[in-house]
């Protein structure tokens, strides 16, 4: 199924409150995940932590008969968090949350990102455009107020989030680099850059979750081939 689709799973964290629930949650976590759920000042952002690594856990077990308890992970070389399993080497994953919106993509083999952002004001959007687009589409967004300069800086902010986070590399990369053309559906990237990271073995999307948020996902895969995207609601008692 994986060999052809990427999967999305979506949740709103605020939306899983009941305590049967909330303790499978917390059962299912490793006891350093456990001790980080405590350690955040704010109660929404520990129960943030809390689902979304639940979610992460619970979906991979849709895909290989593991219990969500015994997933393990370990940290790639910039601290992204990569499958240990060996009954599928391939299986990988990246995970994402904001406040009210937490989501995960699973692919096979191929490398993968994911952003999420709540579309809201916030101080000097302008400030961090200068630092992350490149000056085409700083200069488009100069142009734009209200709604519109919120949804063409959120969609460019997370695109780039989730290339860099697919790339494994944090966001030291300089994606002034990047510059992104998004009509509807339809996401191309150029990108000045090294050869071997040719502009066409990438895939993104956005996607429009609500009216209050926006998922940027990026792949790349090897055979030239965009693979089917799939967004999937998820429930715990599903």
């Amino acid at each position: 199924m994986l060999h052809d689709e990427a999967h999305v799973w979506l949740l709103n964290p605020y939306a899983v409150n009941d305590a049967d629930t909330l303790q499978h949650c917390n059962n299912i976590l490793e006891s350093h995940e456990r001790e980080k759920v405590g350690r955040f000042f704010r109660a929404s952002d520990g129960h943030h932590y809390l689902i979304s690594h639940a979610l992460v856990r619970s979906v991979l077990s849709r895909y290989v008969d593991t219990a969500p308890g015994n997933w393990r992970f370990r940290q790639g070389p910039h601290g992204r968090p990569e499958i240990i399993s060996e009954e599928l080497p391939g299986l990988r994953f990246n995970l994402t949350h904001t406040d009210g919106l937490a989501a995960c993509i699973v692919t096979l083999d191929d490398d993968c990102g994911i952003d999420a952002e709540k579309l809201q004001e916030r101080t000097n959007p302008l400030g961090v455009a200068k630092r992350m687009f490149s000056e085409l589409e700083l200069d488009r967004l100069k142009q734009l107020e209200g709604k519109a300069f919120l949804e063409y800086f959120y969609a460019h902010w997370t695109l780039r989030e989730a290339y860099v986070k697919a790339l494994g590399i944090g966001i030291s990369f300089p994606t002034r680099k990047l510059e992104f053309s998004v009509k509807s559906d339809d996401v191309t990237m150029k990108f000045d850059g090294t050869p071997d990271d040719q502009n066409d073995d990438w895939q993104f999307r956005l996607i429009r979750h609500n009216a209050t948020h926006i998922v940027a996902i990026a792949l790349r895969g090897n055979t030239g081939i965009n693979k089917k995207i799939c967004v999937h609601q998820f429930g715990f008692n599903d």
